[in-house]
């Protein structure tokens, strides 16, 4: 007991807790414990993985668009090779007839001067009865096509003046170039892309 004082003044317990020593040290001890530190690493590890997750599926949607536009340009290439075929095809066997009688009555490819082609091309449907088929065998179609492109031939008329000769003088009866309108569809891998070509074509028969 200290003197002079009416009240015993007792010793500090050495098990009292003291609030002024709960400082920053002893937080930073929590940070620094071995499990806090395993649950920051799971959470960082996470979120990478969410990242890495995105960044794949955004990589995988933009190959399978560039991989839908280098089918579609595929396509387009080999439906326009194959119209381009057909083209030359109907050019050469106007080219390799001696007469024209062939052209004079309409019949499955050919349309004589007095009738026309189809109305709307694009949306008719080309099949034996109004075109002809390059290949007789579609197994002998171009490689990658599915079908044989298709022409029909259309005899337009006659140019130039048959009353003249060449000198401009007399009634000469000079041979005159007979113009036909040739018109072909091409098709590519798939039967949803095709190419429709117009061409115009002279013989002198």
């Amino acid at each position: 007991m200290i003197s002079g004082c009416g009240k015993y003044l007792r010793p500090p317990s050495p098990c009292a807790i003291n609030p002024d020593r709960l400082t920053m040290p002893s937080i930073q001890g929590d940070l620094n414990h071995p499990d806090n530190q395993r649950g920051w690493v799971l959470v960082v590890g996470l979120v990478i993985l969410v990242m890495l997750t995105i960044l794949s599926m955004a990589l995988m949607k933009t190959a399978r668009l560039e991989e839908k536009m280098a089918g579609a340009t595929r396509d387009m290439n080999l439906s326009f090779q194959a119209a381009e075929t057909a083209l030359r095809g109907a050019e050469n066997f106007i080219e390799s007839q001696t007469k024209e009688s062939i052209f004079i009555t309409t019949a499955n490819e050919f349309y004589s001067q007095e009738d026309d082609e189809p109305d709307d091309l694009f949306t008719e449907v080309w099949d034996d009865e109004n075109s002809k088929a390059m290949f007789a065998d579609e197994d002998e179609a171009l490689q990658g096509v599915t079908l044989s492109p298709r022409y029909m031939i259309k005899k337009l008329k006659k140019i130039g003046e048959s009353n003249l000769t060449i000198t401009g003088y007399g009634d000469g009866d000079a041979p005159r170039p007979t113009v036909f309108r040739v018109t072909v569809r091409g098709t590519g891998g798939t039967n949803d892309r095709a190419t429709w070509l117009r061409s115009h074509y002279s013989k002198v028969f």
